[in-house]
């Protein structure tokens, strides 16, 4: 029996529809993490405020263990939020390496 051609459904579109999928799931996240980012920089800038509030009244004599505590608390507070901030530039950079490389994988126009 001679080898003939075999019909194969595989079409060159297909990974494009894919990766064009991928690049629009891209888009869709980018806005989350950008909001979030902003979220975490207004609670860092009233974390601030509220740290400068407190070393305030220690320096003008207020010395209870309440203002300690809560400068404390606002110490890892605002650890927390440049930790996760870390996390989300992290992720940002994934996101616009892995976007620009797209056009490269498949020689395609992602827009």
């Amino acid at each position: 029996m001679p080898l003939t051609s075999f019909a194969f459904p595989f079409r060159k579109n297909v990974d494009h529809r894919r990766f064009r999928s991928l690049a629009r799931a891209f888009d869709g996240i980018q806005p989350q993490i950008e909001k979030e980012s902003e979220q975490l920089r207004r609670a860092r800038k009233r974390m601030t405020d509220c740290a400068a509030f407190s070393l305030e009244a220690i320096e003008n004599g207020e010395k209870s263990e309440c203002m300690a505590a809560t400068l404390e608390s606002l110490e890892q507070a605002l650890a927390a939020n440049r930790e996760r901030q870390l996390v989300l530039e992290q992720q940002m950079s994934f996101l616009t390496r892995t976007r620009a490389d797209l056009p490269s994988v498949l020689r395609f126009d992602t827009e």
